[in-house]
């Protein structure tokens, strides 16, 4: 299946069409007043699901060169400063987001990202996305659900983290989840270790791992499996062709659903 090759000609066109468009956009006012604003507490977790392992119980432990078991022993550095957060965080942190869709009713469902930001330090940060009802004159956010990412079937081509556990949930060693759309009756997340786009039923669990392609030749970044690093230093790397951190960030729809729309987050 093929992701991109279809859509390479469209974003052509949609750059070119912004840069005419620029001037004009440029000279007009679009005056906007902010109407509310709700604010997630930074340290806000949920449970891990029961019959998730131990391990997931508790997430943070492999931020620091040692692994630490300590629930907040573990200040938040930001810039060099303390955030005045802890880990590890006993549960697992709703923050930080990286994709949010607004629903018909008014309500949201938001995806968290893969966790502190790298295969080797999220092991143990479950994925998952929340539906939530967002009272922006109190600035609440009211939870409804959380959908976690889970593969009993065995869809994701390679090893998983909890390969060897009947609900094999997902972790931010396996993917890095950067956006989402509900599609076909389905939920589709791109994400950006392959770069894939993931095909989920409504209750998380995977149906389907689609790798990219441009032209016909599927395309890697240097996290995706099967890229390895040289084993002497005068040896050549596994080639790949997306940058680390530069595929799918944002993906819209159609509006009948059929069609799909994803960016990669830099060029090819």
């Amino acid at each position: 299946m093929t992701t991109m090759s279809r859509l390479s000609p469209i974003a052509a066109c949609a750059a070119l069409l912004c840069a005419a468009a620029t001037p004009a956009i440029a000279q007009q006012a679009y005056p906007a007043t902010l109407a509310g604003h709700a604010v997630m507490p930074a340290l806000t977790v949920v449970a891990a699901p029961k019959d998730a392992p131990q391990d997931l119980q508790v997430a943070g432990k492999f931020t620091t060169p040692r692994r630490v078991d300590a629930v907040g022993s573990v200040m938040g550095q930001s810039g060099g400063r303390d955030t005045g957060v802890s880990l590890p965080f006993q549960g697992q942190p709703l923050q930080g987001h990286s994709g949010i869709k607004r629903m018909a009713d008014g309500s949201f469902w938001i995806l968290t990202d893969n966790g502190a930001g790298s295969k080797a330090n999220s092991p143990d940060f479950m994925l998952h996305l929340s539906h939530y009802t967002v009272d922006f004159q109190s600035g609440q956010f009211n939870r409804l659900k959380t959908v976690f990412l889970h593969d009993p079937d065995k869809k994701v081509p390679f090893r998983i983290t909890h390969e060897g556990t009947d609900k094999r949930y997902l972790t931010g060693a396996d993917f890095d989840p950067e956006s989402f759309q509900f599609a076909g009756g389905a939920l589709w997340i791109g994400e950006e270790f392959g770069p894939f786009l993931i095909k989920a039923d409504l209750n998380g669990k995977v149906l389907a791992v689609v790798e990219t392609q441009v032209d016909g030749k599927v395309v890697r970044s240097p996290d995706a499996p099967g890229v390895l690093m040289p084993g002497a230093p005068d040896a050549k790397p596994t080639p790949f062709e997306v940058k680390r951190s530069k595929g799918y960030e944002g993906m819209a729809s159609s509006k009948d659903g059929s069609k799909l729309y994803a960016l990669l987050e830099g060029a090819l």
